[in-house]
């Protein structure tokens, strides 16, 4: 079969990896060069019990996901030759109050009562390991089953894959419309020429509202890079005032991230930087005479209800795997699977009546 995927981040890319090994005929249309947008601008946490996600089929998503990451690392490693920088670290989750301490200390209830890992750390414990932490900190959640993953060796490594497997990567070319007939899918109109397949899968992150109706709107992120090594940091820290991600080799510390519904507005701000930073010496105060690497922004692509949209958008033989908000790195492995099986397979996973596009259809007709 063939097929055209509107968006090459890590949505995309995934998806068309799992296709390919199916036997399909997959071409990738990305505005800009592939991976580069929201993808590239993450921070690469797999992190479902640090988000605090409460008991349900979305945390069970996330979670079945992490589960996956390390087979999915792995044998995406070996057919690449690539380090992706997958590291099971654990994720510490500091309380600024006494209210955060309480809410932190019921998650891991919570989570325990599941099976799931998770303990408390006090702050005597924290100021044994950290040569500073900030004043305010009461102790942290520390939850090991929790990872990240460098998101641009990810990328790197998927475009690698695509195009030493016959993927075809149509970069800087602008889809500008999806063509249906009779209410079935037909063709990719771009600039330059119409491009016929069996079907299409829109996963354009924050602009795929552009090709169908699906409530998807864009959430700006600004997170910067500064110089760490090992002693400074051992593991990702992700708190309300900053999140912190060490990488693999410790030689860049990720700070992230503001969130602002601002629309497409490029740029980093003043007031954006100033905040990851205040966070960074509300959390690890010592780290502030660091140098600094890199400052950039994103767009998470969200939905009202923050849960993703993925599925059949109600029109013959078109699809959609979108609105991943924070989650788009930990849930590519998840979403690449039922999408593939959806398409490939006609096989319907019981996730994708919980994110069909209709829950956002008054009339569920569309």
């Amino acid at each position: 079969m063939k097929g055209i995927i509107i968006g090459g981040g890590v949505i995309g890319l995934s998806i068309a990896r799992e296709l390919n090994k199916l036997g399909h005929d997959i071409t990738v249309i990305e505005l800009y060069r592939v991976g580069r947008s929201a993808s590239w601008s993450a921070g690469g946490m797999l992190a479902p019990q640090s988000e605090g996600l409460e008991p349900g089929i979305f945390l069970d998503f996330c979670l079945e996901s992490r589960d996956m990451y390390e087979t999915y690392v792995k044998t995406l490693e070996r057919e690449t030759d690539m380090d992706i920088g997958y590291w099971k670290c654990g994720i510490l989750c500091p309380a600024f109050s006494d209210e955060e301490e309480k809410m932190l200390k019921e998650r891991i209830q919570i989570y325990n009562d599941m099976g799931l890992t998770g303990k408390w750390i006090d702050r005597n414990s924290l100021e044994g390991r950290y040569s500073s932490i900030g004043k305010d900190i009461k102790g942290a959640a520390l939850f090991p089953d929790d990872a990240q993953v460098d998101n641009r060796l990810l990328i790197t490594a998927l475009e690698k894959y695509a195009r030493s497997r016959g993927i075809k990567l149509l970069e800087f070319t602008e889809a500008s419309e999806v063509i249906v007939e009779n209410g079935e899918y037909s063709a990719v109109r771009t600039k330059n020429e119409i491009l016929e397949s069996d079907y299409c899968i829109i996963t354009a992150g924050a602009w795929s509202e552009h090709f169908v109706k699906c409530h998807v709107f864009p959430i700006k992120g600004e997170m910067a890079a500064i110089d760490v090594t090992k002693k400074d940091i051992d593991r990702v820290i992700f708190g309300s005032k900053a999140y912190l991600i060490p990488r693999k080799d410790y030689k860049r510390l990720i700070i992230g991230a503001t969130e602002e519904m601002v629309g497409f507005m490029d740029g980093n701000t003043v007031k954006g930087l100033m905040h990851i930073f205040n966070g960074l010496k509300d959390t690890l105060p010592y780290l502030v005479n660091n140098t600094i690497q890199e400052t950039w922004f994103g767009y998470r692509p969200a939905t009202p209800d923050l849960l993703p949209v993925i599925g059949s958008t109600g029109i013959k033989n078109l699809y959609i795997a979108t609105g991943h908000y924070r989650n788009g790195i930990l849930l590519a492995p998840i979403t690449a699977k039922i999408m593939s099986d959806l398409i490939d397979r006609k096989h319907e996973s019981h996730y994708l009546k919980e994110f069909s596009i209709n829950r956002f259809r008054s009339d569920k007709n569309g």
